[in-house]
């Protein structure tokens, strides 16, 4: 059997266009000319606050401005990262909402640090929550990025064609169903992601439940907690067919995530998806119509049950996982 599907075509250029991401540059580097245009600021001033608004910590302000401003070009980089991945998935237009992420939130924060700047200049007490100048860089950056988006001309992202007999794969299975040895059959997805989310991000945790253990045990008692339980997914999703079943592991425990047997299974289909659209995301996902397990890819395995659930299960070679669970439920049945 040839099966022909799509490949994503890599050399391309962007298909989502960069100009969509003015309106929180625009903020940002107005927030920027402000704060060089500010004259002195003190070398040591409040930097946060109580409920009430009185000063409980002082510091330098300019590095509570670096923050807003290292953030905000985080999360425009980001933004433009998942909007680029939500445009190679698009097959027709729709509105990304997912692109108004950086204009919210690099709003939101510009709009704080200009009421803190405020603050500063005006040299008063008590701090109060600056809703106003808040509302007014949120609400006009994201009003510019929701006409941005609208405007933005759909580029369906070439994809070539890629051929993959599976012929051979299919007398292989079969031949093995018909031996009475033992079946197993592994597909797994662990993406890069995965490795530097599972390693770096722990790495960075302990490193600051290292620094902080002296003056704050507390917080590094939490470090090293979230520090353990983002090392769980690493190894990334594996998925297991045997005789008898088909389940789903994740991550360095290999935990269990979906158990299902043949003979439970009425259909299986190769299902294509768009993960942010279909699901908001990558991992363990719902939506009205199915629950899925994927890592990254824009195909899978569908899988309908006697009780009328459905399964999608991400895959590298989708073709050889379908084939092969078709196989065992043929032989189970």
């Amino acid at each position: 059997m040839t099966i022909v599907q799509e490949g994503n075509d890599m050399k391309r250029k962007l298909t989502h266009p960069l100009w969509t991401h003015i309106p929180s540059i625009a903020v940002l580097i107005a927030f920027i000319i402000f704060i060089a245009s500010a004259g002195n600021l003190p070398a040591e001033a409040p930097v946060h606050f109580s409920t009430g608004g009185i000063a409980d910590s002082y510091g330098s302000p300019w590095l509570s401005f670096g923050i807003i401003i290292a953030l905000s070009v985080l999360f425009i980089l980001l933004s433009a990262f998942l909007d680029e991945l939500w445009a190679r998935q698009e097959k027709v237009k729709t509105f990304n909402w997912l692109s108004l992420l950086d204009d919210v939130v690099v709003g939101t924060m510009i709009g704080t640090g200009f009421g803190y700047l405020a603050f500063l200049q005006n040299g008063t007490d008590i701090f109060s929550f600056p809703w106003y100048h808040t509302i007014l860089a949120g609400g006009i950056t994201v009003i510019l990025a929701v006409v941005a988006e609208l405007i933005r001309p759909f580029n369906p992202h070439d994809k070539g064609l890629v051929v993959q007999d599976t012929a051979t794969r299919d007398i292989d299975i079969a031949n093995r169903l018909k031996d009475t040895a033992k079946f197993v059959y592994w597909d797994s997805q662990n993406p890069m992601y995965i490795t530097l989310l599972t390693t770096l991000l722990p790495l960075i945790m302990f490193a600051g439940a290292f620094l902080s253990w002296f003056s704050l045990p507390w917080v590094s008692i939490v470090l090293i907690v979230v520090g353990i339980l983002l090392v769980l997914p690493y190894g990334g999703q594996r998925t297991l067919v045997t005789r008898n079943e088909i389940n789903i592991r994740f991550g360095i425990l290999g935990i269990r995530v979906l158990r299902v047997k043949p003979q439970e299974i009425t259909t299986i289909e190769l299902h294509d998806f768009s993960p942010l659209k279909d699901f908001g995301g990558y991992g363990i996902r719902f939506n009205r119509e199915m629950k899925a397990y994927f890592q990254r890819g824009t195909r899978g395995v569908k899988l309908t049950m006697n009780d009328g659930k459905r399964y999608l299960i991400g895959s590298d070679h989708p073709e050889h996982l379908s084939a092969v669970v078709k196989a065992v439920t043929e032989t189970g049945n």
